[in-house]
């Protein structure tokens, strides 16, 4: 069992007018100078959408990583969300574009190599608002560095959103305790939220 522990610092990004374009209206929800949660276009604060990937990796709650036979399972502690990931076979021919996209994945040594298309375009890579297609394929390169961390290398391939590949890596530590826990947030929590601190009236009934 992991927990996000540090994202490496951002490179510079190949970006296209097309992904600047959208960088500009982006209006991040979370802490920070830049936050704006009360009018935020952040889609998994102001819908309570699925964080999508590999922003899921981002959310400091734990997940775990499961091998049998023929496949990996990823489970994650934040909205009960998993991905499967069938070992040494090809990706469909017409891929569903989904929140989490499909995924493959092999073994190269001690290292897991995943690979990741048809991602709905409406999520975001990361809670600062970096964009991506739906042509978006992801890359991750899986590997234990010591017994107690895990180090994630990405790579980025979205023609439609960044001129060229790139890269970014994400370390996760262990977490001694294996329990997980239940941690759902459904729009009803989040228009409760809204109403409560920020004294916004419902556009619909809320679920008490």
């Amino acid at each position: 069992m992991a927990r996000g522990a540090k994202l490496g610092a951002e490179p510079d990004i190949p970006y296209t007018a097309w992904a600047l374009e959208r960088m500009k209206g982006q209006r991040p929800g979370g802490a920070g100078s830049d936050g704006d949660f009360e009018n935020t276009t952040d889609p998994a604060f102001k819908y309570a959408d699925p964080l999508g990937f590999p922003r899921q990796y981002q959310h400091p709650l734990k997940f775990k990583i499961v091998q049998t036979g023929d496949y990996i399972y990823q489970l994650w502690e934040w909205n009960k969300v998993w991905r499967q990931i069938p070992l040494n076979k090809p990706h469909s021919e017409d891929p569903d574009i989904t929140w989490y996209g499909e995924s493959v994945g092999k073994w190269e040594g001690d290292t897991l190599v995943v690979d990741s298309v048809g991602f709905k375009d409406s999520t975001w890579l990361d809670g600062v608002g970096h964009p991506h297609s739906e042509q978006l394929r992801v890359i991750e390169r899986i590997r234990r560095v010591d017994p107690a961390t895990l180090q994630i290398d990405f790579t980025f391939d979205d023609p439609i959103a960044y001129t060229h590949p790139w890269t970014s890596q994400y370390t996760c530590k262990l977490v001694a305790d294996d329990k997980m826990t239940e941690v759902i947030t459904t729009m009803s929590d989040e228009l409760h939220y809204r109403e409560r601190f920020l004294n916004q009236k419902p556009p619909v009934p809320i679920r008490r």
